[in-house]
């Protein structure tokens, strides 16, 4: 048996704190306990201009859930738990002071607010640790709450593109009504197709990470537990994607929540997730995309322990 080290992560996002406990040894991992919380940190952040503030109750929320996940994670025997945040600590004036004062409250190895670039370098890590199938010519996309990461997967040297789309902002900027209007999801759309003008086309296949993509893969199977190595390398088409995307809009919220393989705290984000999903694969022209639920939570933790000499 390979020398092992049992480590923990916290991914601070837009919509999501989640936490994963692995024992790392040379050369792959194993998950030994998981957990989500939906704190929504990013909720108000979409406004123009200026650098807002995090919302004082949201703030509160993440406490909560990262107390109760750092607890968790030494008493299973994290020799090491570190917090990497997202978009919304990016965005926020007091991002940065937030995730400090998080990560020396909870006594924490380290906390950090993640650049565009190094989460989507994080989250080819973790997904490269799962993926299966070629990776010439394949463009993952991290596509979270508040931002969406583009990066190839064939070149570690090449720059990603960090794009400002996400599925709360896009979702509290567009898609009022419930269910939503035509006239606002039509808007929704365009919003995606303005927000990818960057993207160049000539991916040959596209990898989709994160909430909305490890979501769509749930309701594709009708997952009613979630299963991470079910997500990990399913192979979803377009019109798959677009017909989970039609089915889901013409419900109302409550019903929506109520959906198997929906949790019901994304319910009314997810059709701004898929609207990007369907966005990327309009952009590059095709056909169909792969699933991944690992990604940034593992890459956070094979990163942080890259270079440790592994003992027993």
């Amino acid at each position: 048996m390979p020398d092992v080290v049992r480590a923990a992560a916290l991914d601070l996002g837009s919509n999501t704190l989640r936490l994963l406990v692995a024992d790392v040894y040379p050369g792959g991992w194993r998950a030994v306990a998981r957990s989500l919380a939906t704190p929504r940190l990013g909720g108000g952040l979409a406004g123009p201009g200026g650098r807002p503030r995090l919302d004082p109750a949201a703030k509160e929320r993440v406490r909560q859930a990262a107390e109760e996940f750092t607890a968790l994670a030494r008493r299973l025997g994290a020799r090491r738990v570190v917090l990497a945040a997202t978009q919304a600590c990016r965005r926020a004036a007091d991002g940065e002071a937030f995730v400090a004062e998080l990560g020396q409250g909870l006594g924490l190895e380290r906390a950090t607010v993640l650049s565009g670039e190094q989460e989507a370098a994080l989250s080819r890590l973790g997904v490269l640790s799962r993926l299966q199938g070629p990776r010439d010519g394949a463009l993952l996309a991290d596509v979270g709450g508040g931002s969406t990461e583009l990066t190839p997967l064939d070149d570690e040297a090449a720059p990603a593109l960090s794009l400002q789309l996400g599925a709360v902002s896009l979702t509290e900027a567009h898609l009022a009504s419930d269910p939503p209007l035509p006239a606002e999801l039509a808007a929704l759309d365009q919003a995606v197709a303005r927000g990818l003008q960057k993207v160049v086309p000539g991916a040959r296949r596209l990898v989709a990470t994160a909430g909305s993509a490890a979501t769509l893969a749930s309701l594709v199977q009708g997952l009613t537990d979630y299963q991470p190595e079910e997500v990990n390398n399913l192979r979803v088409s377009a019109g798959e994607l677009a017909g989970q995307a039609r089915r889901l809009a013409a419900m109302p919220l409550a019903r929506r929540r109520e959906v198997p393989g929906l949790e019901p705290a994304r319910a009314d984000i997810i059709l701004a997730g898929l609207a990007i999903l369907r966005g990327l694969l309009e952009r590059l022209g095709l056909d169909e995309l792969t699933t991944m639920d690992a990604g940034l939570l593992e890459g956070i933790v094979l990163d942080d322990l890259a270079g440790w000499q592994y003992v027993e």
